[in-house]
């Protein structure tokens, strides 16, 4: 097999999985798809917190309203481990919930 001819099969073979990769990320980016499903956070720093602490919950802040992508949030309820994140809802560990409009 020669040079081109294995280029051309890791060609062959990377690009559907770079394809379907894609496909499957794009929709994240969309926040008509993080309202209908809605989003679970792990990492503080992805959020922009833009209102006052109003108490804090297991060593985190609690504010009262965040930004993430763009929308806004306000607190609701802190969750349960087992809690399974509703449309319009934002988790944020260690089980702070989060409702956009």
């Amino acid at each position: 097999m020669s040079p081109i001819e294995a280029a051309l099969l890791v060609a062959a073979l990377a690009l559907p999985f770079h394809f379907l990769v894609q496909w499957q990320l794009g929709p994240l980016s969309n926040p008509r798809y993080l309202r209908k499903h809605g989003v679970v956070i792990c990492r503080e720093d992805a959020v922009q917190y833009s209102a006052e602490v109003i108490g804090s919950y297991r060593g985190r802040d609690i504010h009262e309203s965040l930004r993430f992508m763009g929308m806004k949030y306000r607190f609701e309820r802190v969750a349960t481990p087992s809690y399974q994140v509703r449309s319009r809802e934002l988790l944020l560990a260690p089980g702070l919930v989060y409702v956009t409009d």
